[in-house]
């Protein structure tokens, strides 16, 4: 017996409902947390049932047939309005909990007093049947009989359903992203347009207003396709997140090499270490600086690396800098010590770099090996040392004749009261007073002439420089005695204007008395017949950075071009000179971390030397 074709239809939307049901029911066993594609199965398959069921009340030839069809076609739809208040609840995440109760709970009283009242809940008795033509000549079933009073239950049922979808649509379309509200309109709308129209349906039916079969499955399976729909996009989004996750998994594996491929190719050594302290990467070069191998690093605490003197100032060092949000975000430069395996330390320059992914933080370590630097250093300030040191011995061979002068008239003067006092002691009357007087006076110029070789020894003694807290104003009170009878036997008026109470400056008493001396001497050589009454001016003072010397002449100034390049080695304007004095000047000034630079100040030049103030003084 051939198939007509509502037959062929109501098969045709059960079996497409059923295969949508399985596809979602293996997506389930996959991932079972996707309750909403497990209660989205239960709805296909109640879909299905109730279209044979639906199928059976049309093609019904007695009263009885239609009754029982109808009172068993209550269970999938019971199914099918619980199966909806899940598939919202697990898919929407919104919606009152207490209307999905009532709801459930009326649409349980309402397959109960299907069972228990009347024939179903629809009609206390169904006392005849009508055929009403559909296309093709096909006719379908009509009831006709006595309506049950308690249909009233499945109405309100119906009404409880449609306001918690659309309470749970409201709020899903409030939260305000496409997504949400796409699945807010073609979710909750389609269930809701299908049951009002359902309901309102159902009413003109059974009070014989409109004489038509009731046909539902194509509204149902209507909802089951709007489901299915927003399932199936959740899982063509799942599968391009996944496609997006491997191909960045690729890249960033790619980028791992690329990134080990630096690492092992830097010539400096190479750490990378954990918010725990251990390496977690090494590169060739640290392995050649510590001298341990790759796997006697890797999972190690970094603390093997460091000398056991400076652990703890390691340690707060770390603990500064992860309690300073900045410091976790910049670059920091550092001078250390590295502990080789063999136990001896290696002189470092490292750099530190906080990184942070997703999962944790970590650190960068770049070592620099700087030994040979350090050696190189180490040889020039010598090589520097032994130049001023030349330079010093010059400087005095120019002022050779007025310190001769200097320590003559002490000597001179001792000499003379040592007579005076022979001559007094050879009288029978010998005066005491007069004799401790010219005493006195034998020790003063004694002392006068000790202090000028103490200058002079410190001057011309050869050593390394010894840096500590200096009063400036004193440095300049020694290089005026020095120079003060060569200033009078060339005629210079020397002045000084000394601020009190300056700070004192880090630094090697003996080279900045040096330097000092080299601008007073350059300061008189500039205004040698150049000016009839020849000055200089020292002068010290405060400035916000620090302490700053200056002398000024008034030997007609310094040609703009010139005023850099006279610091440069073997440039000079003296006729036997080689031009080494300012240059090794300024060298001494950059050991102490100062600046030496020459201006013009109208009548002559000023030569300034500034020093920035240092932990280390006082």
């Amino acid at each position: 017996m051939s198939m007509n074709w509502v037959e062929i239809i109501w098969t045709m939307m059960a079996t497409a409902s059923l295969t949508l049901g399985f596809v979602h029911l293996l997506v389930w066993f996959e991932q079972r947390s996707r309750y909403a594609s497990l209660a989205f199965f239960v709805i296909t398959t109640s879909v299905a049932a109730f279209s044979a069921s639906e199928l059976s009340m049309m093609e019904a030839q007695t009263p009885a047939a239609y009754a029982s069809a109808l009172r068993w076609a209550h269970v999938p739809i019971c199914m099918i309005a619980l199966s909806i208040i899940a598939f919202v609840h697990f898919h929407f995440g919104s919606g009152r909990r207490w209307l999905a109760y009532a709801a459930a709970a009326f649409r349980f009283l309402t397959l109960f007093l299907n069972f228990t009242t009347g024939e179903n809940i629809n009609f206390e008795e169904v006392t005849a049947l009508e055929h009403v033509p559909l296309w093709g000549g096909i006719a379908a079933a009509v009831p006709v009989g006595s309506p049950s009073l308690w249909q009233i239950v499945t109405q309100i049922g119906n009404l409880l359903l449609v306001a918690f979808v659309v309470d749970a649509s409201i709020t899903l379309w409030r939260r305000g992203d496409p997504v949400a509200r796409r699945r807010a309109a073609l979710v909750g709308g389609s269930i809701v347009l299908f049951i009002i129209g359902v309901t309102g349906l159902a009413v003109f039916i059974l009070a014989g207003a409109v004489r038509a079969p009731t046909v539902l499955t194509p509204g149902f399976l209507v909802i089951v396709l709007a489901m299915a729909y927003e399932l199936s996009w959740e899982v063509i989004a799942a599968a391009q997140l996944a496609a997006k996750l491997h191909t960045s998994e690729i890249n960033l594996r790619a980028s791992e090499e690329q990134f080990r491929a630096v690492v092992e190719s830097v010539p400096n050594a190479i750490l990378l270490v954990d918010d725990a302290g251990k390496v977690t990467l090494t590169n060739p070069q640290a392995q050649a600086l510590f001298g341990y191998g790759r796997e006697e690093l890797v999972g190690r605490q970094v603390e093997l690396l460091i000398p056991e003197w400076y652990r703890y100032a390691h340690e707060s060092h770390c603990q500064s800098d992860a309690a300073d949000a900045r410091a976790r975000l910049m670059t920091i430069a550092r001078e250390r010590y590295a502990l080789h395996k063999d136990g001896s330390q290696v002189p470092v320059k490292l750099v530190l770099r906080s990184m942070r992914t997703v999962d944790a933080s970590f650190v960068l370590v770049s070592l620099e090996d700087v030994t040979e630097q350090r050696q190189n250093e180490r040889t020039a300030a010598r090589q520097r040392d032994e130049i001023a040191h030349l330079s010093r011995v010059a400087t005095l061979g120019e002022l050779s004749g007025s310190l001769a002068h200097e320590i003559n008239q002490p000597l001179m003067g001792i000499l003379s009261n040592a007579q005076a006092a022979q001559r007094f002691l050879a009288r029978d009357d010998v005066n005491l007073d007069e004799v401790r007087e010219i005493l006195a006076d034998i020790v003063e110029d004694n002392k006068r002439a000790g202090e000028v070789i103490k200058r002079l020894r410190a001057l011309l003694k050869k050593g390394e420089m010894q840096k500590r807290p200096l009063d400036i104003n004193s440095v300049v009170d020694d290089v005026v005695r020095l120079t003060r009878n060569d200033l009078v036997n060339r005629s210079v008026a020397l002045s000084t204007e000394l601020t009190p109470d300056l700070p004192s400056v880090f630094g090697d008493q003996i080279h900045l008395q040096q330097v000092l001396l080299n601008l007073v001497m350059n300061a008189c050589e500039a205004m040698e017949s150049v000016v009839k009454t020849p000055q200089v001016h020292i002068r010290t003072r405060r400035t916000d950075g620090g302490v700053e010397i200056s002398v000024a002449d008034l030997g007609g100034g310094i040609p703009p071009g010139d005023l850099e390049r006279i610091f440069a080695p073997f440039v000079t304007t003296k006729e036997h000179g080689i031009g080494l004095g300012l240059s090794i000047c300024r060298t001494i000034i950059d050991a102490h971390g100062g600046r030496l630079w020459a201006e013009n100040n109208g009548e002559g030049a000023t030569v300034r030397c500034a020093f920035s103030l240092s932990d280390h003084a006082e």
